[in-house]
């Protein structure tokens, strides 16, 4: 077990770990609006490993925080909420921008309002609702997928739609 003291810049790391979390999802909208929807889809995924490597680090050594866990959840809004939504929207809404603006707004928005519901209950051994983290994961694995087979933007838009109503309905899901 490492020994931090309050002091130790060490204290830090779950925070610059969740600040790398937060560079991956910004990475991932610059790339997508550059037209790389596989790499912007991956920085995703990259971002998914520091949001898992944040949290254990700060348990396992007992370094959480407020200031950690509000920096969590922007991190999350970003990564897994505008990131892929935004990629997705450039990826596949091109015809239909308004449909996209659309479903782009409420995939976020649930992602955000489910951050927040997060954030003021607690439950331990559950999850009320899809996590973000979850849903922008898999949005991600769409994304790359979509890079090799085109789907229509209408069932890209029940895609999202399906993951905005997982993330926001009262359903428990266990923790694993």
């Amino acid at each position: 077990m490492i020994n931090v003291n309050g002091n130790s810049p060490l204290t830090q790391l779950p925070n610059v770990l969740t600040l790398c979390n937060i560079t991956m999802g910004l990475s991932s909208i610059i790339t997508a609006s550059f037209g790389n929807f596989t790499l912007a889809g991956l920085l995703i995924i990259i971002g998914a490993f520091f949001d898992r490597l944040d949290g254990h680090v700060a348990r396992k050594y007992r370094m959480t925080s407020e200031m950690g866990k509000q920096l969590d959840s922007l991190a999350d809004v970003i990564t897994f909420g505008l990131a892929p939504a935004i990629t997705m929207f450039l990826l596949s809404f091109t015809d239909t921008v308004v449909l996209g603006f659309i479903i782009t707004v409420i995939f976020v928005t649930c992602g955000a309002y489910r951050l927040a519901r997060f954030n003021i209950l607690n439950y331990s051994d559950v999850f009320i609702g899809m996590p973000i983290t979850v849903a922008g994961f898999l949005l991600a694995l769409l994304t790359l997928f979509q890079t090799q087979m085109p789907i229509h933007p209408y069932w890209t838009a029940i895609s999202m739609l399906f993951l905005s109503y997982l993330m926001v309905c009262k359903r428990e899901i266990k923790k694993v």
